[in-house]
């Protein structure tokens, strides 16, 4: 690929020479009908890839032997021919920008010039299984605002026009015939549409001066034909290549570009996939697998749409479902279509779509994702961190480094129990939060708990209220948990179902979520204002397995001084592991560990073993004696790590954001309302 920056400094500019001119109608019908003789495509999608071709009689020749590229399900047949610039135009709805879009169920559309219009869904195949996508657009409009969205993101983070300038596109964008189908009475039009190159395509245009949501309305050979002959004219005037005018030597460079048609399908024998799948996944073998991707963001939106379009193609789940976990419908429409308007609700949706075990669905979901990535092992980790990008998609927020931690946190505030059995359901906050309670209380965290989990975990993370591992850095997080290991540990006690149901209440409120106490009553402070939770708070109170409770400075009663002794206890016990790895670490002269050969005292050892096996008896009597009082269950650690993927070990301390400070509104330390 061409150098994105400083090209005029590394390569010589590229020697300019005569265009050839735009070919005659009866060429461009030549090519266009073995197009369609070949390939079966339609007469709009044929004529619009042949009006676009610099020299129609050697694509005719390129249509008797198509080069076969191979994706998954089947084989995509193409053709390589130089195409005019201004008779093709990128993909206004370019994959690098899906992190930053907004979508209708955030409820941004139509409150700012960046939210004007929802965004431009994903072209799918034509019916009648042709070589063809169609766009949907609202009207014209619609168009030239996604298209100038796209423009402003590549001009900012994928300049290609340095490396134009001098060297024009040097390598071949992949295009599609895609027909663009208008809402309101506009004709629809076919044009050549990137499906790949699509930064390159939209530098080009802008070193043209040429606005490209223009280019499927204006095409005029006449005109271009006409352009080029000046431009011809200006070059031999010129005599030496090295004396034409710099900005017509940029013009020319730009005027065509190589490509590859996607003109054909051949799906393999007992698969569903259409032209568009394939197509999709091309694009995304090249970006997913590629050593420069479009980054963890974009590549997981692209994975959730690809996932979401499978389950919808199979018929698994009804077009208005789709849309509604897209984000493509706002909370009033979601209303209005008969599903719940809460994010909470359409979070857990996602999860559970995502993490479902019925073989029809998860059969699409791997097909969908190895599709457009190549992976073999989908484990509950992708999964949910790829269901947290559909999430992501009802959230508000307009600054784009808080909505990367918040997409960063909630990535990990799913917990793994969630891949196990459970229904998304759209019963109430207080019929959810009893169901839970009845699990707990009969010492079996189950479906309930999940749900709970599930819809819980969003409001937390939105509203900062429970955050991932922000590093060492200014930093004092002891607690290495992530926020899902944390809302875990909530689930299966009383106090933590009560405190995951105000979150949910006190979302629906439309307020941060308040803490309460073991019954669920709402604390307050001296002055009589509600408390509101903070990360530190969630973290001491539902501590990890094996700490023991959070301590009470000044205790009142025996239930407190019980708990305090039991901290110590936790403490204790730690401090003995530490030392026992202390123990090991030392080294004899060989390098091998010195108790292994030098062992430890037998009088010592017998010691302390009794000590230790008379705390292993007590353990289990304490354990059921907590079960029988409070419906607590604590749950052998080594059993969850033996139920967790390889992939789901816990990695090493994201230090991404650890350098700054924790923002006021994000982990307030003594948070009221």
């Amino acid at each position: 690929m061409e150098p994105s920056s400083g090209a005029g400094e590394t390569v010589l500019p590229r020697p300019v020479e005569a265009l050839p001119m735009p070919a005659l109608v009866s060429a461009t019908r030549k090519l266009a009908d073995k197009l369609i003789e070949h390939f079966a495509m339609g007469d709009p999608a044929a004529l619009a890839l042949a009006q676009a071709v610099v020299d129609p009689s050697a694509a005719r020749r390129a249509v008797e032997s198509p080069e076969r590229l191979r994706v998954p399900g089947g084989v995509i047949l193409a053709i390589r021919a130089d195409v005019w610039a201004r008779h093709v135009i990128p993909d206004p709805r370019n994959p690098r920008i899906g992190p930053s879009r907004r979508h209708p169920a955030s409820n941004l559309i139509g409150t700012g010039e960046s939210t004007r219009f929802r965004p431009l869904a994903e072209p799918i195949a034509v019916s009648e299984k042709r070589p063809e996508l169609v766009q949907r657009l609202a009207n014209q409009e619609h168009l030239a605002w996604a298209a100038q969205l796209a423009k402003e993101y590549v001009l900012d983070h994928n300049d290609w026009r340095e490396s134009l300038r001098h060297q024009g596109v040097m390598t071949e964008v992949w295009l599609a015939a895609t027909a663009f189908q208008h809402e309101d009475s506009t004709p629809g039009v076919s044009v050549p549409v990137t499906v790949e190159g699509s930064s390159r395509v939209t530098c080009a245009h802008d070193l043209l001066d040429l606005r490209s949501a223009d280019v499927p309305y204006i095409r005029d050979t006449t005109k271009l034909r006409s352009h080029i002959r000046k431009l011809n004219d200006t070059i031999t005037t010129a005599g030496d290549p090295a004396q034409v005018d710099p900005e017509v030597a940029v013009t020319v460079r730009c005027e065509r570009l190589p490509a590859l048609l996607l003109v054909g399908f051949e799906p393999h024998d007992g698969t569903t996939a259409d032209f568009g799948v394939a197509v999709k996944s091309l694009v995304a073998l090249r970006h997913v697998d590629s050593p420069k991707p479009w980054g963890e963001a974009a590549e997981n939106e692209a994975l959730a749409d690809a996932v979401v379009d499978e389950i919808e193609r199979r018929k698994l789940i009804t077009g208005a479902k789709a849309d509604w976990l897209r984000g493509a419908l706002s909370p009033d429409q979601a209303k209005a279509a008969g599903f719940n308007d809460d994010p909470a609700v359409r979070a857990a949706a996602i999860v559970r779509l995502f993490a479902e075990h019925d073989q029809s669905v998860h059969a699409a979901v791997r097909v969908a994702i190895t599709g457009q990535s190549t992976r073999k092992n989908i484990t509950t980790k992708l999964l949910l961190d790829v269901a947290s990008s559909l999430v992501m998609r009802s959230v508000s927020e307009e600054d784009s480094r808080k909505r990367e931690r918040m997409r960063k946190y909630l990535k990990s505030a799913f917990p793994g129990e969630l891949a196990k059995d459970w229904e998304a359901t759209f019963r109430g906050t207080e019929e959810l939060a009893r169901a839970a309670l009845e699990e707990v209380g009969k010492g079996e965290p189950g479906v309930a708990t999940r749900e709970l989990a599930a819809r819980s975990a969003y409001p937390l993370v939105i509203n900062g209220q429970l955050t991932g591992d922000r590093g060492t850095k200014n930093n004092d997080q002891p607690d290495r948990r992530h926020p899902g290991e944390v809302i875990d540990r909530m689930r299966s006690t009383r106090h933590g179902v009560h405190q995951l149901r105000q979150t949910l209440l006190d979302s629906a409120a439309g307020r941060r979520t308040r803490k309460v106490d073991e019954t669920g009553q709402v604390l307050q402070n001296d002055d009589g204002r509600d408390i509101l939770v903070t990360d530190a708070d969630l973290r001491r109170t539902f501590p990890p397995a094996g700490q023991g409770p959070s301590p009470t400075p000044a205790p009142r009663n025996a239930a407190e001084d019980l708990g305090n002794a039991l901290h110590d206890l936790a403490t204790s016990i730690q401090a003995v592991e530490g030392a026992v790895k202390a123990v090991e670490a030392v080294r004899a002269d060989d390098g091998t560990r010195a108790i292994d050969s030098l062992g430890a005292d037998r009088g010592d050892c017998g010691a302390w073993r009794n000590i230790l096996q008379d705390v292993l008896f007590k353990l289990p009597v304490w354990q059921q004696r907590s079960i029988q009082r409070h419906g607590i269950i604590t749950e052998d650690p080594y059993e969850l790590d033996a139920d967790l993927d390889d992939d789901e070990v816990e990695e090493e301390p994201d230090d991404e954001f650890g350098d700054q400070p924790a923002d006021e509104d994000t982990c307030p330390q003594d948070d009221v309302a």
